[in-house]
């Protein structure tokens, strides 16, 4: 009875009704960006649908560029963090020459979406589409709108392509709200509504596979925002449950992979993103994750060869480039990082991370006229909108140059923008070691401690981590504790020039110089150097005995 009801609505109302309108697209540069769609001011709700259904309708796009090499899709994570509103922006700063923008409207339980495809690069109008779902079916409504794009587009919507999602529209309705709430995770309180909204959908479709798959993901949100390692187990249950529901679903894997690489299973992250590779081919994003996991897994050819196949996959996206950049600074390959990084430039003149990342390569390279460059490239980024990164980079430019006030200028501006990151209190912390400033450095240690401590419960293999907080207790008079974490780092990472520095200060710290002279000792034979060492308020003493043989490599 209840099946003959359900189909007796479908037959008595169409569930969309659609108008198409304006000239189909037939140019073969299809870069591809959804910009958030336009809502009414006094529905919060709707705007939050509204959200939900540009990350949807982008995923969407996205499951078509696996079949298709003439199309790729800006995720919807680039759009949300350079603040991309118009055509415009998104063909200056992302590359994108073709642009998707709407408005979504409700009238009881009507749900009505405009989609419209926009010639970035020439700002005119290509076509538009109205549809609409009497019952407010969202997987309805998002269905009929790709088809709509992909005829303008000239891009067929094979059969399947939508089969992740539940046909149970309640199900498919809270993970769109789900959705909406994720997209604005740094409003307080909105990732523990997106978990709330995404736990409904999987209950309402406990076959829901991309749902449990999107709700582990959200877990994982919200141990990066809030530092909260119970996160870590629900959200490897969820991914586990989604697995198991459907383990043909790229994305599954590849939220997977981002939940072991979180966690620090590099081995385990690397698996799960080679079987989403497997599942889609041309996943750029898939590759550049296998890329970065291969960097820190110090298997350099490999690294480069991935890096490099996810640039031919879309040759005109700068993130790409980007990444490829940070991987030849990792191997002090400087000339050629700058290079992918002027690269990025000319694809975004306007990109901010652009030129905070050339600012650090050239301070990396560490003589005068670098560190004027890096310092202009810095200014350029935060003139084109301030951002946590180049502020802390500045501060640390003005650090190794001795500008301790100044330093610690920029880093109060860094934590203005992002306070949850306890380097960013580790090294403000250090900034007022060296002004002798106990009263500020006190609660800087303390929130950096405090981020470090949660960060090794759940990633207990950070050697960096270990040497810190080793020297931290050290700080607090607490040897035993403070023995415990210089053992395990030296255990995990013996010859890290960086952790033999903070083992060195540690034992300086506790009085035992005969170890701390051995240890700087090793340090400055590592590329970390003299220079390194001279960073480190705690090891001035140890630098001037004359026990100390300041011969080897500065």
């Amino acid at each position: 009875m209840i099946l003959l009801v359900v189909l007796t609505g479908i037959l008595l109302i169409p569930p969309v009704r659609e108008e198409l309108m304006g000239l189909v697209y037939a140019s073969t540069e299809k870069h591809i960006a959804v910009l958030p769609f336009d809502t009414p001011n006094d529905d919060p709700g709707l705007q939050v649908v509204g959200a939900g259904l540009m990350d949807a309708l982008t995923n969407s796009l996205s499951n078509l560029d696996a079949a298709q090499k003439s199309l790729w899709i800006v995720p919807a994570s680039e759009i949300r963090k350079y603040k991309i509103r118009d055509p415009e922006s998104a063909f200056r700063d992302l590359g994108a020459t073709m642009v998707v923008q709407g408005s979504v409207r409700r009238t009881g339980s009507d749900v009505h979406l405009t989609v419209v495809l926009i010639d970035a690069k020439r700002l005119r109008q290509i076509g538009s589409a109205q549809v609409e779902d009497a019952n407010g079916d969202l997987a309805a409504v998002e269905d009929a709108a790709l088809v709509h794009l992909g005829r303008m587009m000239k891009v067929s919507v094979p059969a399947g392509t939508t089969q992740a999602k539940s046909a149970n529209p309640n199900a498919y309705g809270s993970y769109i709200e789900g959705l909406g709430f994720l997209q604005r995770y740094d409003k307080p309180g909105n990732v523990d509504r997106a978990i709330a909204a995404l736990d409904s959908s999987v209950k309402a479709d406990p076959r829901f596979a991309l749902g449990f798959a999107t709700l582990c993901d959200a877990y994982r949100m919200k141990f990066q925002t809030e530092n909260d390692p119970a996160s870590i187990p629900r959200a490897t249950e969820n991914c586990e449950k989604a697995v198991t529901l459907d383990e043909k679903l790229p994305a599954v894997h590849v939220i997977l992979g981002q939940l072991n690489a979180t966690s620090g299973k590099d081995d385990l992250a690397l698996a799960e993103f080679k079987k989403g590779l497997e599942l889609n081919p041309n996943d750029a994003e898939a590759m550049m994750h296998i890329a970065g996991i291969y960097a820190r897994l110090k298997h350099p050819q490999e690294a480069e060869a991935n890096f490099k196949q996810s640039i031919a996959l879309r040759p005109d996206y700068w993130s790409g480039y980007l990444a490829l950049a940070l991987f030849y600074d990792d191997e002090g390959r400087y000339q050629e990082s700058i290079d992918q990084l002027k690269r990025v430039i000319e694809l975004t003149p306007d990109n901010p991370t652009a030129y905070s990342n050339l600012g650090a390569v050239y301070m990396d390279i560490g003589d005068a006229k670098s560190n004027q460059a890096a310092e202009a490239a810095f200014r350029k980024s935060l003139e084109l909108a301030p951002n946590y990164e180049a502020y802390t980079n500045l501060g640390y430019l003005y650090f190794t140059q001795k500008r301790y006030h100044e330093a610690i200028q920029q880093y109060r501006q860094a934590a203005v923008l992002n306070d949850k990151d306890w380097r960013v209190w580790a090294n403000l912390m250090i900034s007022y070691q060296w002004l002798n400033d106990q009263a500020n450095l006190g609660l800087a240690r303390a929130k950096a401690q405090a981020g470090i401590e949660q960060l090794l419960a759940i990633r207990p293999q950070d050697a960096h981590a270990h040497s810190i907080l080793g020297l931290y207790y050290a700080q607090e008079n607490l040897r035993d504790k403070a023995l415990s974490q210089v053992h395990t780092a030296l255990a995990l990472e013996p010859k890290n020039g960086d952790i033999l520095g903070n083992v060195a200060e540690t034992f300086e710290t506790l009085g035992d110089r005969k170890q701390a002279i051995e240890y700087a000792r090793a340090s400055m034979a590592t590329d970390y150097g003299l220079k390194g060492l001279e960073t480190q308020p705690g090891l001035r003493a140890v630098l001037a005995d004359p026990n100390f043989r300041t011969s080897g490599k500065k």
